[in-house]
């Protein structure tokens, strides 16, 4: 079972790029602290997990059933291997509701963690979030074995698309630039070359980031891809991840507040 489990978990990281839609919502207080959000619709995996697999496989494995669980993100902390100090800190009074029904093609994930800065924000902003979600995808699906296939669902690369750029945020500015070095050391693993074929059958993902801020955008660099509300405290950010392969620099923004 744990070896059918890593197939999944692997599928999951290594073909992410036609399997999934995320809405991020971050809040922000006036001190620092706040609440990330992210709700990932995964349920075109499904039917891929279906193909590969098939009906007899999947029900040996226990996914005849249905999974609807709230997960504390502390359990899975106290277990993880795979992250660092900082990480579980970060994760320790968050939760994560996982749904997986194979019946009804339904696969989605709701993760909440609060943050107590504006450095804790900056960590999740730069792709921190996957590397728990990870963790608690294999607390679910192995039967607690954390340690279980850890470095190479880390390896796979593609939970490292946010790490090539460069996340700075303070009380005043939250700002993404693209780093060239950590791109183009990125696009040299194979799985890069596989996201890239994507492209050309039609797939996206839909990235959605919305940011409520202590008070009003007083300027924004880069107004074809960040949206303001009518009191401009609300920020939207919106655009297909698999565009970023052939222009990232179109991908960063400045928002003074």
């Amino acid at each position: 079972m744990k070896k059918f489990w890593y197939g999944v978990l692997t599928v999951c990281i290594v073909f992410i790029v036609s399997c999934y839609e995320v809405n991020e919502e971050i809040v922000i207080n006036e001190n620092g602290s706040g609440t990330y959000v992210t709700n990932i619709d995964m349920s075109a995996l499904v039917q891929m997990m279906q193909t590969m697999a098939g009906e007899e496989e999947l029900s040996k494995n226990g996914l005849d059933r249905a999974i609807d669980t709230l997960i504390n993100m502390k359990d899975v902390m106290d277990s993880a291997k795979d992250l660092s100090a900082d990480q579980k800190r970060l994760y320790a009074d968050g939760t994560m509701k996982l749904q997986l029904n194979i019946k009804e093609n339904l696969f989605k994930t709701d993760i909440k963690l609060p943050f107590k800065n504006y450095g804790d924000l900056k960590s999740l902003l730069s792709g921190s979030g996957t590397a728990g979600m990870s963790s608690a995808f294999k607390k679910v699906f192995s039967g607690g074995d954390t340690a279980q296939s850890a470095a190479p669902v880390q390896d796979q690369g593609l939970d490292q698309i946010n790490n090539v750029f460069d996340i700075n945020v303070d009380k005043h500015v939250l700002s993404r630039k693209l780093n060239k070095e950590k791109f183009d050391q990125l696009m040299q693993k194979p799985e890069m070359a596989q996201a890239k074929q994507m492209m050309s059958g039609g797939f996206e993902i839909l990235y959605t980031t919305t940011i409520k801020l202590p008070r009003p955008v007083k300027k924004v660099d880069n107004t074809s891809l960040v949206k303001l509300s009518a009191d401009k405290r609300t920020v939207t950010i919106r655009y297909d991840m698999l565009k970023l392969f052939d222009n990232p620099e179109n991908f960063g923004y400045t928002i003074e507040y």
